[in-house]
């Protein structure tokens, strides 16, 4: 806009003595200055817009730069600096035998006598012109050699510009990629090394574990089937515990063996909480189960978390409560998504002590979009009240998932 305005403004007391009017002396200052606004976004229309204009100076002499307004060139030359640094690869290679010939032509309608106003070329002095009239003759062999070799070495000068701000902005950019690149070697590096932390944890719980827990199932079958002297209801504890500690061990070799996450199949729902109750009524615990409201869809991921979340409170009942309280696991459906409370009540300090548990349970609820919170009543009662919302489930992400389950 700059352009266009200041040159219309000095131009303006000649623009109207051309023999086709203002209109053509005007459009290749507007022409240019368009060129010069879309060279960095549109390079290779800005090469051919200017182009066209210097091919309509060549045919039509009213669109021709005169004595005074020649300088106007000189600005096209920030157009080439950003052709050849914003274009792509095929224009910034042709944009440079372009400019070449942009030169030459632009040199030739300043000194060739035929594209002079009044067959005189625009760079000659009045001098010249009046040397030419006594019988002298224009230098038009060295002022026109003079003039191309400055206006090719600017345009080739403003090229080369271009070009170094291309090798810059290349240079920054693959200077970016590497840095990211480092970046996310570094954290592919850590990865690793917890990946591989955490095998080696999986192997040594699953050594421990399946050792424990096949001593304990055998040890209650052996004492369930070799001692006739039980009562019904110790053989039923018996069998009991020889159950749970087979479903143990089977659930940790699923888990062990099937990877990180488990499939949809595979993973715990809210229909398997009975049967989690079921275990727990089972080890001596007493545990009431009341739920309000229609059910609502929840997604594996929420179902998984309300799962999970259920059967640590249900371990800390039976490793804190006092054994003549019962524990409470309500599930209200009635607002805008699962309300939990599990309610026990608490006979050791221990279950009220923020612990691996607790947050874990916390973890859980955040990834199911909710929210939990643990804490000891006035009635001495531990109770951790958990939301799961329904009508915006969350979206974990694969991260999320596999520290999930």
């Amino acid at each position: 806009m700059a352009y266009i305005v200041l040159w219309w403004i000095a131009e303006a007391g000649r623009l109207g003595n051309a023999p086709l009017g203002p209109i053509v002396t005007v459009l290749p200052f507007i022409a240019f200055g368009l060129a010069i606004a879309i060279s960095q976004r549109w390079p290779a229309v800005a090469l051919g817009l200017i182009g066209a204009v210097l091919v309509l100076q060549l045919l039509v002499e009213s669109a021709r730069f005169g004595s005074t307004s020649w300088p106007a060139y000189l600005p096209l030359l920030y157009a080439m600096f950003n052709i050849s640094a914003f274009g792509s690869v095929i224009v910034h290679w042709v944009s440079l035998p372009v400019a070449v010939v942009y030169a030459v032509t632009v040199t030739l309608l300043l000194t060739l006598r035929s594209f002079g106003a009044a067959e005189w070329p625009v760079l000659y002095s009045p001098q010249s012109a009046r040397d030419y009239q006594l019988g002298g003759e224009f230098e038009v062999v060295g002022m026109f050699a003079a003039v191309c070799v400055i206006a090719v070495g600017l345009a080739v000068g403003a090229w080369c510009a271009g070009l170094a701000m291309r090798m810059a902005r290349q240079a920054i950019a693959v200077r970016r990629h590497a840095q990211a690149l480092e970046r996310d070697l570094a954290v592919v590096e850590v990865e690793l090394v917890a990946l591989s932390e955490r095998e080696q944890l999986a192997q040594e719980v699953h050594d421990v574990m399946a050792h424990s827990l096949a001593v304990i199932a055998a040890q209650a079958d052996g004492t369930r089937m070799t001692d006739d002297s039980l009562s019904t209801s110790s053989r039923n504890a018996l069998s009991t515990i020889a159950d749970t500690a087979r479903d143990g061990l089977t659930e940790l070799r699923q888990l062990l063996d099937s990877g990180p996450v488990l499939g949809e199949a595979e993973r715990p729902k809210i229909t398997d909480l009975q049967a989690l109750l079921d275990r727990v009524r089972a080890a001596g615990i007493a545990c009431v189960h009341a739920e309000f409201g229609e059910s609502k869809p929840l997604s594996p991921i929420q179902q998984l978390s309300v799962f999970r979340i259920v059967q640590e409170a249900l371990t800390n009942a039976v490793r804190h409560a006092d054994t003549d309280g019962s524990t409470t696991v309500t599930l209200d459906w009635r607002g805008p998504g699962l309300a939990l409370m599990i309610a026990t009540p608490a006979s050791m300090t221990g279950a009220t002590r923020p612990g691996r548990g607790i947050r874990g349970m916390q973890e859980r609820a955040q990834i199911a979009g909710g929210w939990l919170t643990a804490s000891v009543d006035e009635g001495d009662a531990f109770i951790v009240n958990a939301f799961i919302p329904v009508d915006e489930p969350a979206r974990p992400t694969r991260p999320e998932i596999e520290a999930a389950v």
